[in-house]
């Protein structure tokens, strides 16, 4: 099945009816056959999906939109605008970009040096100046201003590593008419302040250095006025360093990283606020442990209240606090203690009016946002329904709160408004898909990144009240996308085998699919919130194209919505709570039965693979459920739990209270239990989920006498399939052999 996009779209490979008469379209000279998928062409340069437009941002004027992107389907972003009126791009600037040989063959230098290339993605923070003229972006750490038409001006010296920049108007009001502003940014931990003055930089100087090693700035906030900077201080002075063999100089080396396990000291933050010259640093006292978790900061509309929003490092008690900058004492406005919560995908931001706060939480059924006085009394429900609030953004221009949700259809994810005191809510961005949006400043428009199944992302210009149909501004997919046959996924729903709770999923069927046949099956990439209506199911990972071609050999696809997966409810994420590798492993295990009675399917020929946590799925799937999948490829799988990130324990606490959970759920002390075909893909260069583990897992393996395939990628981090395209297309590769040799074949 191949389904057009939406009708506001560019429709590809269609004859335009409105231009010709039906007949003249059959009459046509008929197409030549379509070409076949390749993972060569899928992953190669340029992108036959095109380049994804990133970081949208509206000029204080809501005039025009800033934004990232490359025209030409490469990695190697540009700064772009777009205006309201004609809704067409315009490119601002021509980076210089990395050489990339076309004649590299077998050259191992050239071919380094293409990789280099391809793993350059050009500028990055984008902002518009307060002037509303001048843009701001980095571009490999070093920031610039750029007036369109004009050549970019350098505002940092040349060995600036930039991140978190921010720009606000000079305090005077007649400087700033003039077109004086002050730029704050974090480079090697410190923060720094550069002057602005008609795009271009003044005095450049650093106010806050916390002066240790290991102790750094991670985040800042202007106050309105542009007098004042809060920051967040991170410590990891006390988190344990470990070391990451490197096999790939002339030498092998040890390279140390600071890196956690679960129960051991994690970084300690604290908050402060600074004047913008520089001088003493007031310290806020938020309370609770050091190590609590800051989710985010807030100056209030007259810059007298900082609101935070923090919790304890295991996201139970969350706390919304008031932070008088001047003496730093914080005031509780709200708390929130839930012992069995296991998310955090929270938000919060002061109304327009000063006198109240919105904040997106679970306190009832799934995430919906909510009001709070500063004065007391309960919280306020603005939304409400049975489904969730994902992101939210209040425009006071327009007197509404902008949201995204999925009412209507789990795997939707679209914007809809509600008035600030709530009441009705008026669905804003009909098209069935993932809508991404920024509001401009005026609350007329939006600025929306879209796509779907079958239709890449792309930016449009949406009316804010949800009247008229949206204005395509960019043309990703090169033109070559339309000679492919792109499969658009159906969704299914079907119960837990074990306690009947209702699971969703995403299935990709072969083309031209015959339900009177029977066709090999693989569940993945499995992790949770995978059952997206977005282009590749989830944008974070590179599956799309993997997932076409698969079908297109002749695979069923399914992706299913684990137990911890949002937009079902409370309940359903909390399932999860201390049992990673069990509940969830069930969930997959219905999938696999659910496909077995749907008659095209051959329960003989049943895959499943999976990266990090989707790793740790497939291992604990072969290992609990033997002959239930007959083949598995695991990449950087998360085998030992207490091995895992220190964020692990908002789902499984600390380990020292837990011992059995952590070993219920560390698939490395199952390995007993394979009967099955494993293949693990694992980069030698990962510290997130540690190559160790897997040569634990082999070693295990061996001596138990078992089959296992190791594909070790010595220049990869944990993101095997997303930094090097040489390396995503050799490890696909292998990916679709094993499945192939194990699955492809009637057996």
């Amino acid at each position: 099945m191949c389904i057009s996009p939406p009708p506001f779209l560019t429709r590809l490979a269609l004859c335009a009816i409105a231009a010709a008469p039906f007949a003249s379209c059959l009459a046509q000279t008929p197409a030549p056959p379509e070409p076949k998928l390749t993972l060569e062409r899928l992953y190669s340069l340029p992108w036959v999906t095109g380049t994804r437009p990133e970081a949208p941002i509206w000029s204080a004027d809501s005039r025009r939109v800033a934004f990232l992107w490359n025209d030409a389907g490469g990695n190697f972003d540009d700064v772009w605008v777009t205006d309201v009126e004609t809704a067409k791009p315009t490119r601002v600037t021509t980076m210089p970009q990395p050489d990339s040989p076309t004649d590299a063959g077998t050259d191992i230098v050239k071919l380094q040096q293409v990789e280099r290339a391809e793993s350059d993605h050009g500028v990055s923070e984008l902002l518009w100046a307060p002037d509303g003229r001048h843009l701001i972006f980095a571009l490999h750490g070093r920031l610039y201003s750029v007036l369109p038409g004009e050549a970019p001006v350098a505002l940092t010296p040349p060995d600036s590593v930039v991140s978190d920049a921010a720009v606000v108007a000079a305090p005077d009001p007649r400087a700033a008419a003039a077109g004086r502003a002050a730029l704050a940014y974090l480079s090697a931990g410190d923060l720094w302040v550069v002057d602005l003055e008609g795009g271009r930089p003044g005095s450049v100087r650093r106010i806050y250095s916390p002066g240790r090693a290991d102790v750094y700035v991670e985040s800042l906030r202007w106050s309105g006025d542009g007098k004042r900077l809060a920051f967040v201080e991170a410590d990891a002075t006390h988190v344990p360093k470990r070391g990451i063999p490197d096999y790939l100089g002339d030498e092998t080396r040890l390279v140390s990283v600071k890196r956690p396990f679960p129960g051991e000291p994690s970084e300690t933050r604290r908050l402060g606020v600074i004047a913008a010259a520089g001088g003493e640093v007031r310290w806020a006292a938020l309370g609770g442990d050091p190590m609590d978790q800051i989710f985010s900061v807030a100056w209030s509309a007259d810059d007298k209240t900082l609101l935070v929003d923090k919790s304890d490092l295991y996201i139970k008690d969350r706390h919304l606090l008031l932070i008088d900058p001047g003496d730093g004492q914080a005031r509780v406005l709200l708390e929130e203690t839930d012992p069995k919560n296991v998310t955090a995908e929270w938000w919060a931001d002061w109304a327009p009016d000063g006198r109240s706060v919105y904040f997106i939480s679970d306190r009832d059924n799934d995430y919906h946002v909510y009001r709070q006085a500063l004065a007391g009394g309960a919280p306020v429900a603005i939304t409400a329904g049975d489904w969730a609030v994902f992101s939210a953004m209040l425009s006071p221009s327009a007197h509404a709160l902008f949201f995204v949700s999925n009412a209507g259809k789990p795997e939707l994810r679209r914007v809809s408004r509600v008035a600030l005191a709530g009441g009705a809510v008026r669905l804003v961005t009909a098209a069935e898909g993932a809508h991404k949006a920024v509001p401009s400043p005026d609350g007329k428009y939006l600025a929306d990144v879209y796509s779907n199944d079958v239709a890449p992302p792309d930016l449009y210009l949406q009316d804010a009240s949800g009247r008229g149909l949206p204005r395509r501004v960019t043309h990703a997919p090169l033109p070559e996308f339309a000679r492919y046959r792109w499969v658009a996924a159906k969704y299914v729903t079907f119960p837990n085998g074990s306690d009947g709770t209702t699971l969703h999923a995403r299935l990709t069927l072969p083309p031209d699919f015959d339900p009177h046949k029977k066709y090999p099956a693989i569940l993945g990439s499995v992790y949770s919130n995978t059952v997206h209506n977005e282009w590749g199911g989830r944008i974070y990972h590179p599956t799309w194209g993997l997932d076409q071609f698969l079908a297109q050999q002749g695979f069923v696809i399914m992706n299913v919505d684990i137990s911890g997966s949002s937009g079902y409810g409370k309940l359903f994420r909390q399932r999860i709570r201390e049992d990673y590798g069990g509940v969830d492993v069930d969930d997959l295990g219905s999938g696999v039965r659910y496909l077995a009675t749907q008659g095209y399917v051959d329960p003989a020929r049943v895959g499943i693979w999976g990266s990090s946590y989707g790793g740790l799925l497939t291992a604990m799937s072969l290992f609990r459920n033997p002959g239930l999948f007959r083949a598995g490829v695991a990449g950087a799988p998360a085998t030992s739990l207490f091995h895992a990130l220190t964020g692990e324990m908002q789902t499984m606490m600390a380990p020292q209270d837990h011992q059995t959970q952590y070993a219920r759920a560390s698939a490395f002390l199952r390995s007993g239990g394979l009967r099955d075909h494993l293949m693990i893909i694992h980069g030698m260069r990962d510290d997130t989920v540690l190559f160790k583990d897997s040569v634990t897992l082999e070693e295990r393996l061996i001596l138990q006498g078992k089959d296992i395939d190791f594909v070790p990628l010595p220049n990869a981090p944990h993101g095997w399939d997303t930094l090097g395209l040489a390396q995503t297309r050799y490890a696909y590769r292998k990916l679709y052999d094993y499945f192939e040799r194990y699955l492809g074949a009637q057996q």
